[in-house]
Parts: C-alpha cells; structure tokens; sequence
C-alpha cells in the first residue's frame, strides 16, 4: 500500500514542539474578559475545553469568544470543547438601603415575596412559590449560605425568620432553600434564548443549572438534539434523584459552590466522592468545579490547600478540573491552566494514580462495545501497554474504556469533527482526527502511520486496537487487535 492510498488528515497536524494533551486529567476554563485574547497560550497551557458562561455577556460576546476558540484550536490542530453553562432559574433577594444589609445574629426579620427594595425589617425575596413551600423549622441561606436564616413562623403575606449565623447580605444576593421543595421550571426564558444560540454555535457540551431531576434534563435534550449535557448537582434534592439523573445525562459537574450551601459544608468532600464514582459506575463523565484556584484570580502562586484539592479530586476518578473566576475575570488566567495541568501531571505520575480502583462491568450495559472496552483496559494493564488505539463514529466506545480508567492512555482515532471535539472531556483521551478509510485495512495503517509520524508510537511498541466492524456503524465494536509496530497484518 503506498502512502497516496491513505487517508487525508482533516484538520492542520499537530507541531510536536507544542504541547498536545499534556495531563490525562482535562481542563475546564471560563472564557471571559481576562482570557479571550489569550486563548492560544490557555491551550498551549493545558486547556482541553472552554466554558462559555451564559450568566454573563451578550450574545455577540459569546460568538466572538466561540470563534475564537475554534481559530486557536484549528492553528493547533487540537480538539478544544466547548461547554455552553446556561444559567437556570436564580433564586435572589431583592434591594436594600445602600445596597446591603447587617443581619446580627438573633434578629427576627420578615421574608416576603419580591424584589423590590426592603422596607425596615423585611428582606425581599424573588423566588416564585417562596411563601407556599417553605414551613416553619426550614433553613434560608443568604448570600451564598453567609447568612442563615430559620424560619419560626408564617405571617401575613410573609415568614418570620431568625438569624441564627451572622453576616452582610446585598443586592441580588443569592439564596439557598435546602429544606423546602420548590417547583422550580427549566428552561427559563432566559436558557431558551441560549440554548438557540448554543444550536447556532454548534458547542459541543451544555451545563444544566439547578437539575432536580433526569426529567428535566430530558425536556432540555429536545431542545438540544446531538448535545452533551452536563446536569450541574447544585441541590441537595438532586442527590436523591442522582440514578434518574446519570442516567438522562452524558456526564455531571459536581458544582461545589451552591451544592456546598445546601449540604453540611461538613459532608461536601464525602458528596464530591459519592459523585465522581456513581458518575465511574454509570459510564458517565464527571467535571469537579468551584473554587479550585480561587486564591489566583488575584495571586500569582494559589495556596497548599487549593493545590491539594485538585490533586484529591483527580485521586477521586474525576474526568475534569474546572476554572472560573480564576480565568474568567482573574489577573492570571495562563498560570492558573498551567498549574492545574502540573498538579494534574504530578498526581498521574505517582503509585496512588496507578492503584485507584477501577470500577466492575456495568450488567445494565451487556453490550459487545463494553465488554470489549472492559477485555482492552484489562490487556493494556496486563502486557503494561501504553496506547489504546480505538476506532470510533460517536466516542460511546471511548466514553466506555475511560471509565475503565486504564493504565494506557486511550488515543480515539475519528472522522467526526463533533465527536473529536466532544471527546476532549474524558479522562485518559487523545482524539485524533482522521478521515475514514475504505475498509479496516487502510485504517489501522492509518493509524499507525500517524501515530509514529508524530512520536506517539515507537517501531517495535506493542499496542491494542479497538474497533467495529462493519465499519462506519455506530455501536458495534466488536473487534479487539494485539499488534507490534513495524510487522505486517492484513485481514481478510
């Protein structure tokens, strides 16, 4: 076969002087004002999917900021995601005198419905069905659960409630009800809006705020057809519903800022663990999120504790370690991706990362592309492979062998551009894109010659190739390879 027969290179190929998915472990980065223009060195960084939060910005905003991110991404020939983060229903209090109120603790206040400005010993609260769900002994968090509130009673038109931990709330304050059971609507006006320009832009994920249920994730993937939703466990409701919602969603963020109101703040790091492994178990993909480098959004250097944080939500099973403020709005965003990819690389090269446990066969999924995906990881790990090399049309093999979490890295060779992009998420991926070859032959030439081309395979290295058959169908892996560089094969 001579290399006219083999298959075009879509994109621009990979400069090997660039760093090309330098942690297994992937990272997430807000794009906002501090980073839009710096797009190219946050993927040189490390950056494997940005986020286009929809809570902020216009629309023009968030098109420029998604051109842009293709443009660096195509310069680089590298697959960079793209998470679309719809805002969901904001539950706020309403105006004060000043623009901010002292609340001591023992004071009795009156809660009412609204959101105007707070006349003297009220505070205004926006949420619809306030006063019909929530009853006496039910906890209020304020401000992001800076204050907390119990209510004692029901007026006229209004709840009484005490403080009962002090602090200083604001204007469009947040507000937290872990007791009550509000109906919350999704989508808003607001997500529908977004959600169209989401369609326009073709982003590749999209975060669903305030999931309270897998119901609510699938009205928004009729709205969404052929994107990956990402449900955001923000509500202490939500870890009830969590089988109903794994299974209605393509992966979860454990979004620890709201969720860490809701719950004991005590309990928040068990609640991450639960989350990141029922999200392994259930072939799911996992983004941990909030204040992971908080201390960067103004400091060059982020501290030991926050350095540690990432490190254990990567020893959790975590697929992906998110950004916010830190390069959104923060003065370092470059160094922010540059520190999350070394921690990322330091804990991936210790014994703990090789030892964590994998997860067992899922029985609710007795399907030839996971019991294949399942006998890969196990090759891999027994002949000390470091390459599995999979042949897929929708990433769902892949998806599978990342939750299998193999010591191998996991290079996912595809001819589609949604796929490629969309498989910058998971854990323990290199995707590569390739134009399908006329049969299974020319394809894992393909591949082979690709791959030591650009240093990721060595003559003589000894690797595993997944794949399906017939080719070009979704789901129907069914072929696993053993194979040496540099000796022929050819199937029938």
């Amino acid at each position: 076969m001579t290399s006219s027969t083999f298959p075009k290179i879509i994109e621009p190929q990979i400069d090997n002087d660039l760093p090309m998915q330098p942690a297994r472990t992937k990272v997430v980065a807000t794009i906002g004002p501090a980073s839009e223009s710096r797009i190219g060195e946050l993927i040189d960084a490390g950056l494997s999917v940005a986020r286009i939060n929809f809570s902020h910005g216009e629309p023009d905003e968030h098109r420029r900021r998604v051109r842009i991110i293709r443009e660096a991404a195509a310069e680089r020939g590298v697959p960079i995601g793209i998470l679309g983060d719809i805002q969901g229903p904001k539950l706020r209090l309403g105006l004060f005198p000043g623009g901010k109120l002292r609340l001591r603790k023992g004071d009795r206040l009156r809660l009412v419905q609204g959101d105007h400005m707070a006349e003297r010993g009220e505070i205004p609260c926006n949420v619809k069905g306030f006063l019909d769900a929530v009853e006496p002994g039910h906890r209020v968090f304020l401000a992001d659960g800076v204050v907390e509130m119990v209510v004692e009673a029901r007026g006229v038109g209004s709840l009484v409630a005490r403080v009962r931990r002090d602090g200083f709330i604001g204007d469009r304050k947040g507000i937290n009800l872990p007791d009550s059971e509000l109906e919350i609507e999704l989508p808003t006006e607001k997500d529908l809006r977004d959600i169209v320009l989401a369609r326009e832009l073709e982003l590749d994920m999209l975060g669903v705020s305030f999931v309270g249920s897998g119901a609510d994730l699938e009205k928004i993937r009729s709205l969404a057809p052929g994107m990956m939703l990402v449900a955001k466990i923000e509500r202490l409701s939500a870890l009830d519903e969590l089988e109903g919602i794994l299974a209605a969603s393509d992966g979860l963020m454990v979004a620890r800022g709201d969720l860490g109101v809701e719950v004991e703040l005590a309990t928040l790091p068990m609640v991450q663990k639960r989350l990141i492994r029922k999200a392994m178990q259930s072939g799911k993909f996992s983004i941990t999120a909030t204040e992971m480098l908080e201390s960067m959004v103004t400091s060059a250097r982020p501290t030991r504790a926050e350095v540690t944080d990432v490190a254990n939500a990567i020893l959790d099973g975590t697929d992906a370690v998110m950004l916010s403020a830190e390069t959104a709005v923060g003065r370092y965003p470059v160094e922010s991706v540059q520190m999350m990819t070394r921690v990322a690389q330091s804990v991936e090269g210790s014994q703990q990362y090789r030892d964590m446990p994998s997860v067992a066969f899922r029985s609710s999924e007795p399907t030839f592309s996971n019991a294949t995906a399942l006998a890969a990881t196990q090759v891999a790990r027994a002949l000390k492979l470091k390459k599995i090399i999979c042949f897929t049309e929708t990433g769902n093999t892949v998806r599978q062998l990342s939750r299998y979490r193999p010591t191998a890295e996991i290079v996912a060779v595809t001819p589609n551009v949604s796929t490629y992009r969309g498989m910058s998420i998971l854990a323990d991926v290199r995707p590569i894109l390739l134009e399908r070859g006329g049969d299974l032959n020319v394809m894992l030439v393909d591949a082979l010659d690709h791959l030591t081309k650009h240093g990721m395979l060595e003559d003589k290295e000894e690797t595993v190739f997944v794949a399906g058959v017939p080719l070009g169908k979704s789901r129907s892996t069914n072929l696993l390879k053993l194979h040496r560089v540099g000796e022929h094969f050819t199937f029938g």
